[in-house]
C-alpha cells in the first residue's frame, strides 16, 4: 500500500500524540507543513479506511484517533521498508542502525536482532 506525504505526516503526528482529536493532530501536522484543516481530516478518514488509524467517538462532535498497529499497519510498513531496501540495499539498513533517530534503545536492539536473524536464515538457506 502506497502512502502519500500528507498521509505519512498525519501518521507521524498520530503516532507521536497517541490518542488525539483531529484538531490536535492538525496543529501537530501544521508544525512541519502548511496544510488546511480539511485536508488533515480527509486524510484521517482515508487512513481509517486503510485500517491504519482507529477512530473512537467520545460524543457527536468529539472524535479521537489513534494508531492501529494491526495487520494493515505491519503490511504497509513492511512494503515501505522493502521499497527502501530494494532501492538502496544494505546501506539503508546500516543507516537506520547507525542513526536510530527517535527509536528507543529497545526498538533499536529489536531491529538489530531481526537483522541478525535474517542474516542467519540467509546463510543457512544458501
Amino acid at each position: 500500500m502506497e502512502l502519500g506525504e500528507l498521509e505519512l505526516a498525519v501518521l507521524r503526528a498520530v503516532r507521536g500524540l497517541g490518542s488525539a482529536t483531529s484538531g490536535t493532530i492538525y496543529e501537530e501536522v501544521r508544525k512541519s507543513r502548511d496544510v488546511a484543516y480539511t485536508s488533515v481530516t480527509t486524510t484521517l478518514y482515508r487512513l481509517v479506511d486503510k485500517d491504519l488509524i482507529a477512530m473512537r467517538k467520545a460524543s457527536e462532535k468529539k472524535v479521537f484517533y489513534r494508531l492501529k498497529e494491526g495487520r494493515a499497519y505491519r503490511k504497509t510498513m513492511a512494503s515501505m521498508i522493502d521499497r527502501v531496501v530494494e532501492t538502496f540495499g544494505g546501506a539503508a539498513v546500516s543507516y537506520v542502525l547507525a542513526n536510530p533517530g527517535s527509536l528507543t534503545d529497545e526498538e533499536a536492539a529489536s531491529l538489530r536482532s531481526q537483522v541478525e536473524k535474517r542474516r542467519s536464515r540467509e546463510k543457512r538457506d544458501a
